[in-house]
């Protein structure tokens, strides 16, 4: 994160396209890598390496840039990008905890110990190999990890011209409102109906006791004039 944001802030010329962004956040990575002799290890073992999607509002050229699974919203439309295997590894985890909580399993037991977490953890890791990978097939995604990025895998979403307002938000957001307060408002809903994060929006991990929230969160909304 603070090698991009330095990227950006410093780097990025205003006017640069998105596999001209893409292309510099990449080699930001790679030098970082380069540094500290880390080439070939990030090569052999993608879930070491410095990893991030980003979402990114080109205000030269009034685009939205999506690389990963991060979200946009605009003129009451969220447009999000979770990666494929996501889904999968997500339903393989509720029901895991599904079928305890039938066996006589608490859900405060299980937030605490999270067994389908566990049972799912292997792939999680595994699922890193299908990064930035030629070879990954449908379940390939785009991420800025130091690696070329398939960019048909990045999106660009070019805002209309009567849009009025822009959100950005991470994927601890699992439904991005018009406002921080009705995002937090519902993500509180959530939460509270389904802690362990199985049921309306099914994730690979859930709240743990002592958290305010299953996953980290940022949200910012950008009004035009």
């Amino acid at each position: 994160m603070e090698i991009l944001s330095g990227t950006i802030l410093h780097d990025l010329p205003p006017e640069a396209d998105m596999p001209q962004a893409v292309a510099l956040f990449t080699e930001s990575i790679r030098k970082c890598y380069e540094a500290h002799g880390w080439e070939k290890d990030m090569a052999r073992q993608p879930e070491n390496r410095l990893t991030a999607s980003l979402v990114v509002y080109a205000a030269h050229r009034r685009e939205v840039w999506q690389i990963g699974d991060c979200s946009c919203r605009f003129n009451g439309k969220t447009y999000s990008n979770p990666k494929p295997t996501d889904h999968v590894l997500a339903t393989v985890r509720g029901d895991v905890l599904r079928y305890l909580l039938k066996k006589g399993h608490s859900t405060a037991s299980l937030q605490a110990d999270d067994l389908g977490r566990q049972w799912i953890w292997p792939y999680l890791k595994d699922q890193c190999g299908f990064q930035n990978s030629d070879e990954a097939g449908l379940f390939g995604y785009a991420v800025i990890d130091g690696f070329p990025v398939d960019l048909s895998l990045v999106r660009v979403f070019p805002l209309p011209p009567d849009t009025r307002e822009l959100v950005l938000a991470s994927d601890g957001y699992p439904v991005v409102r018009d406002t921080l307060d009705a995002s937090e408002r519902e993500l509180s809903r959530l939460l509270a109906t389904d802690p362990l994060c199985i049921a309306e929006c099914p994730s690979t991990k859930g709240l743990k006791p002592g958290n305010r929230s299953f996953d980290d969160r940022s949200y910012l909304r950008i009004a035009f004039s």
